[in-house]
């Protein structure tokens, strides 16, 4: 079995009393030291992680909200670009319009000229007609018969004219 020897245990002890008392004179300071160091510097680095996350964190929300505003801005660029575009094609329907007016009132002018022209031509032409007719009935003497043939025959002529 187990003996318990008293030389023993005071030995042990004062052993352990001794080491301990030259550990924590030559080895426990630059020990607690090293720790001590190394606890300051993985603190160190958890603050400068920390602020690097923060400083990420804050430069993401200026990115989105960069984001947004140009977005915003394209938007805005886009709908502008279209009203000017609609105003642009109102615009040109609005002038083709006007020149399509234009050019049907100015058809429609030049038509009027033709037929007034042509009016007059023929009246000129039925003049020299009838002129011609009172010509010809002034050189014969003619009887009724003859004069209303005379005159069927000319009223023809205007109307043959007149198809022309």
């Amino acid at each position: 079995m187990l003996q318990l020897d008293p030389g023993m245990i005071i030995w042990t002890w004062v052993t352990f009393i001794g080491l301990f008392l030259i550990l924590a004179k030559f080895a426990w300071k630059p020990m607690l030291g090293a720790v001590e160091k190394r606890e300051k510097i993985i603190n160190d680095s958890l603050r400068k992680a920390d602020e690097a996350s923060a400083q990420a964190e804050k430069m993401l929300a200026e990115h989105e909200q960069m984001m947004a505003n140009t977005q915003d801005e394209i938007q805005k660029m886009l709908k502008d670009s279209r009203e000017l575009a609609e105003k642009m094609k109102s615009e040109m329907l609005e002038n083709a319009r006007l020149e399509a007016m234009k050019l049907q009132e100015r058809a429609q002018a030049d038509i009027e000229r033709e037929k007034e022209a042509a009016i007059l031509e023929l009246r000129k032409h039925a003049t020299d007609l009838a002129i011609q007719g009172a010509s010809r009935l002034i050189r014969e003497n003619l009887d009724s018969k003859k004069h209303r043939e005379l005159i069927d025959g000319y009223i023809k002529e205007l109307d043959q004219l007149e198809k022309n």
